[in-house]
């Protein structure tokens, strides 16, 4: 079985924010008075977002982002990568 989205696409990528948090205040996505952090507890572990790749892997997944915010600043992000 394949994914397929809500227009009958294949899906293949996947994106993952692992953090909504960003050093940078690039204009096109951060307002100049700044945006509410999600909390800790609501945010992914290493090991919750390797369960969620692990379970769509064998469904065609060709194709994996890792995205923020800006992800180089979650810590530890090395580990993350070696999981996947």
């Amino acid at each position: 079985m394949h994914l397929i989205d809500n227009y009958g696409r294949d899906i293949h990528d996947l994106r993952i924010s692992v953090t909504d948090r960003c050093n940078f205040r690039c204009v096109y996505c951060m307002p100049a008075e700044g945006l509410p952090w999600l909390p800790k507890r609501d945010i992914l572990s290493y090991e919750e977002i390797t369960a969620i790749v692990r379970q769509l892997a064998p469904h065609g997944l060709r194709r994996l982002r890792i995205t923020g915010g800006e992800p180089t600043i979650r810590p530890d992000l090395v580990s993350l990568i070696r999981m996947l």
